[in-house]
């Protein structure tokens, strides 16, 4: 799923179910199986391999001797919040799979995804095109599920539109930023950048694309972080241009609250 190609199957839910089901103790595959996927369900096919090999790849949970163990501490899955917090420290450990090189071309796109079909499923050859990887629309229905679930951007029908206010808030409190301290905004891109390479991609370009503006000014309008321009400043850089925030389009300094 993050390794290599994305799979419809391996759905967040799935992988958090699955990590529930682990969390007292190790598990057999068959009992897990039989409890994700009932045999009355009457299904023709399983998923299970797509979503026990995504709970792998993350790190969440080993199998060894055909028995599945939770690999992470107990907190990690209190909670899909906590999941999530979790799964975007790892992110960069996957930036040769697709769903690295997809949300990475997805940023990259800007404003003018808007442009494109409505329907993401449908954008599998543009990004085809964008990452150098063959990207279907199964693979591009799988990235919706996790682009929405990780914080890169809201469900709006089957589109996605970017916004990661999630998933920065996310690796901000993960990384060392002192609350209620100025950082010049290299300092704040110096911190951040060793997990926000995924949405950050060209730091020397000092401009931000216009999911992660959306996220910075959402973060900065629920009172998580404030962004100013301090005018004797040369160290600067640029939101993307929104006429409701006409006057904040430089950053010079952050400070997370």
């Amino acid at each position: 799923m993050f390794k290599e190609k994305m799979v419809t199957p391996a759905i967040p839910e799935r992988v958090y179910a699955l990590c529930k089901i682990v969390e007292k103790g190790p598990v057999t595959t068959s009992e897990i199986k039989e409890k994700m996927e009932p045999d009355f369900l009457g299904n023709k096919s399983s998923y299970f391999n797509d979503y026990r090999n995504a709970a792998e790849e993350l790190g969440l949970i080993s199998i060894s001797d055909d028995l599945v163990s939770l690999e992470v501490e107990d907190k990690i899955v209190k909670s899909t919040d906590n999941m999530r917090t979790y799964i975007n420290q790892q992110l960069e450990k996957f930036n040769a799979g697709q769903f690295y090189l997809v949300t990475n071309a997805f940023f990259e796109k800007g404003s003018d995804i808007f442009k494109e079909d409505k329907n993401i499923a449908n954008l599998g050859p543009m990004f085809s095109e964008m990452t150098g990887l063959q990207v279907d629309a199964m693979a591009m229905r799988a990235w919706r599920f996790w682009a929405s679930f990780l914080g890169f951007g809201y469900l709006q029908d089957m589109f996605v539109i970017p916004n990661a206010n999630v998933f920065l808030k996310d690796i901000i409190k993960e990384s060392n930023f002192e609350k209620n301290k100025m950082y010049s905004i290299s300092e704040f891109i110096d911190i951040l950048s060793p997990k926000a390479n995924i949405i950050i991609s060209d730091p020397s370009s000092k401009k931000f694309n216009y999911g992660v503006s959306n996220g910075l000014r959402a973060l900065q309008d629920s009172g998580f972080l404030k962004m100013e321009h301090i005018l004797d400043q040369k160290d600067i850089w640029a939101l993307y241009p929104m006429k409701a925030y006409s006057n904040d389009s430089i950053i010079t300094n952050i400070t997370i609250l």
